[in-house]
């Protein structure tokens, strides 16, 4: 069982952390400014994260990995059965659109921390998750029909990719959401259906 005042401790990290983070890029966020909006000394801090930005990395990290898990599992039931490209197409684009989501429900902290030159923790958290998928969506690529590629470059170019579009799309005027995920969606690489 879990103490309580770890608990309490986690969840009063996790809402300063993300209430200061869309305030201000994470850079200019200090160690003493998480623990005076968390109620917490240095030392507590320094138990649960070595920085503000791998605190805010730690925060947001879980929602990323149930949106993959999620589309992980829903990839494998319908291959399973022997669903169609169309339909795993249609899964690919909910797994882009429950990311989309994740970046509009933090929209403040992304604009501010994928720009921000000082602390890359962002821009290294949303490129690590695109990798990871795209990886998995590689490995389960028809094998008779990929190109010979080198699959974690392939990986990192439509992860990269993947964030540069998310950054764009924060940093112009304001556009839908699905505008967003439709352009993703029509720039992937034509192997990767």
């Amino acid at each position: 069982m879990v103490d309580a005042r770890i608990l309490h401790t986690t969840a009063a990290l996790r809402e300063a952390i993300l209430r200061l983070a869309a305030d201000r890029p994470v850079s200019r966020i200090t160690v003493a400014d998480v623990t005076r909006a968390a109620g917490i000394n240095r030392a507590t801090f320094y138990s649960h994260a070595v920085s503000p930005g791998s605190l805010l990395a730690d925060v947001l990290t879980p929602e990323l990995d149930r949106i993959r898990e999620e589309d992980v599992e829903a990839r494998r039931t319908a291959a399973a059965r022997g669903a169609d490209t169309d339909e795993l197409a249609a899964i690919t684009r909910r797994g882009i659109d429950a990311v989309v989501e994740h970046v509009v429900a933090h929209r403040d902290i992304y604009a501010r921390g994928l720009p921000d030159t000082e602390d890359a923790s962002l821009h290294r958290l949303l490129v690590e998750h695109f990798t990871v998928s795209s990886a998995q969506h590689i490995r389960e690529l028809d094998a008779a029909a990929r190109p010979a590629m080198l699959d974690d470059v392939a990986a990192g170019f439509v992860a990269q990719g993947f964030v540069g579009a998310i950054g764009a799309w924060l940093a112009g005027p304001r556009r839908s959401r699905k505008a967003l995920v439709e352009t993703i969606t029509l720039s992937f690489p034509a192997w990767w259906h």
